[in-house]
């Protein structure tokens, strides 16, 4: 399963990266904000996202984009799970968090991802 990994701090980005590679997930990019993220979006299967980035709190914003025009799957990945906007019922990830928990919120969302077959290659949009 492929990860993209949205987070604009790199020590953060690269313990998921090293506990994502650690359970056999294959890294397609780490991006710092939205115009990353939905750039390298076509690449994944899955995507844990920061909520709140340098450019904002855009991270459900960045998922809907993803899911709806690539049909990743998402986990939510923050400090306060109060600022997703999470009807989906998305994993949320609260930070600080355990190997474990993020491989197992990396794991449903591998499950909620729609097949490759069935995505939209064009580009995601952004609502």
């Amino acid at each position: 399963m492929r990860l993209l990994i949205v987070e604009d701090e790199p020590r953060i980005a690269l313990v998921i990266e090293d506990v994502a590679i650690d359970a056999g997930f294959e890294i397609t990019g780490i991006a710092g904000n939205m115009s990353e993220a939905l750039e390298l979006g076509s690449e994944a299967d899955i995507a844990i996202i920061d909520v709140r980035l340098g450019d904002g709190i855009t991270g459900s914003s960045i998922a809907r984009a993803l899911f709806s025009g690539f049909g990743l799957g998402v986990v939510y990945f923050t400090v306060n799970p109060a600022l997703t906007e999470n009807p989906e019922d998305r994993a949320v990830v609260t930070k600080p968090a355990s190997s474990e928990r993020i491989v197992d919120a990396l794991s449903m969302a591998a499950k909620n991802a729609r097949p490759r077959t069935h995505r939209v290659t064009s580009g995601a949009t952004f609502h």
